[in-house]
């Protein structure tokens, strides 16, 4: 039995999951007093190998509640920062360059790195800092597209839109209506259904070509704003400047690329998944002043023919978001991450718990890698 990261503490679950998250609780701590957990880092440790963390945001209490980003992408403030106390106290945290690491390391402690994906001002003002004070290196995935802007990446608009639609019975019909024309699944109406409708919807449009997501979302947008002039896009969910990226490049936080402008590769033509990879290398490269060799693909979404498509630009490493260990024999294309919210971290009270975090982490990255090597092609 193996649950994902979203069957553990996920606040925004209704009652049906009850029993389900109940289960998994059982199963994670059976994981831990059996010893499993242990054994997991262990074989992860002499190994050797590297786990990899993706993070999004990370807001103080008042942020964490008003933030339109999805839930899978925030962590407080305060849970990180016990995170790190944590990650310094027990394992080797390695700093990303693009240089290959030493795999005939034999620590005695599991190594992890930490990644953050998208450039929100919130790595800069919030994560940082604290990776600072605790003397952990981060290396950050930006999209120079999109840098500097207030609300540029669709879920957090989308999710400003439908909770406006689901103040208002007349709305959210028209809103549901818009969606089933275009969606290739069925999507609730916003009054009837809060948060998982809401990621349902989210999931639906990562299916969809850009140009039909795009016009979908802008519609939903419009929608949303056809009883009042504007709808306010507040500024907690702005991206950093060049001169922010700048700053924190100085201090030590390494850049790469998440392409230009956050699009999902596989769902565009091979000539603009190129230029979204090459020109955000450009930019990067022209307004920081420093080699990009490291790439994260958006969505963690990649085939070969995008993976040949980074290599031939120029990146020596390239990210995915599945769960696994980097090994010396991982395709440097493919280097495995595994995501991490606040419902990774904390348990059933909402506190910081080693023993959820070295589930999501070591366990599932084991299991992963274990079932890898299981099959014909590795």
């Amino acid at each position: 039995m193996d649950v994902g990261n979203e069957e553990l503490l996920n606040p925004l679950s209704n009652s049906r999951k009850g029993t389900r998250r109940l289960l998994s609780w059982v199963w994670l701590y059976f994981l831990h007093f059996t010893g499993l957990l242990n054994w997991a880092r262990r074989k992860i440790t002499k190994s050797s190998g590297i786990v990899v963390l993706t993070f999004h945001r990370v807001l103080a209490d008042p942020e964490f509640t008003n933030t339109d980003s999805p839930a899978g992408m925030v962590v407080r403030r305060r849970t990180f920062e016990k995170l790190l106390a944590f990650l310094r106290e027990n394992c080797d945290v390695l700093a990303l360059s693009g240089e290959s690491p030493d795999f005939k390391n034999k620590s005695s402690r599991p190594r992890i790195a930490i990644t953050f994906d998208d450039g929100w001002k919130d790595t800069m003002a919030v994560a940082h800092p604290l990776a600072v004070k605790y003397g952990l290196p981060i290396a950050i995935f930006i999209c120079p597209g999109l840098i500097g802007k207030p609300s540029p990446f669709w879920p957090e608009q989308v999710c400003r839109a439908w909770r406006t639609a689901a103040q208002d019975l007349a709305l959210s019909a028209k809103f549901s209506s818009a969606c089933r024309a275009l969606l290739p699944r069925e999507i609730p109406l916003p009054s009837d259904e809060g948060p998982s409708g809401l990621d349902r919807l989210i999931a639906a449009l990562k299916s969809l070509t850009a140009t039909k997501r795009d016009a979908l979302v802008r519609q939903l947008w419009a929608l949303a704003t056809e009883n009042s002039a504007t709808l306010e896009v507040p500024m907690l969910e702005a991206t950093m400047t060049w001169d922010e990226s700048k700053a924190i490049a100085q201090l030590g936080a390494r850049i790469g690329s998440h392409t230009q402008h956050h699009e999902i590769l596989t769902r565009l033509p091979l000539d603009q998944a190129r230029r979204e990879i090459a020109d955000s290398k450009l930019a990067i490269e022209s307004q920081l002043g420093l080699a990009c060799l490291m790439f994260a693909y958006p969505n963690g979404s990649w085939s070969e023919e995008v993976r040949d498509l980074v290599l031939q630009q120029g990146y020596v490493q390239a990210f995915i978001n599945t769960p696994g260990i980097w090994k010396s024999d991982t395709d440097l294309w493919q280097i495995p991450r595994v995501n991490i919210w606040e419902g990774s971290l904390t348990n059933a009270s909402g506190n910081f718990s080693s023993i959820v975090f070295q589930y999501t982490t070591f366990w599932r990255a084991y299991r992963a890698d274990s079932k890898k090597r299981r099959t014909p092609d590795h």
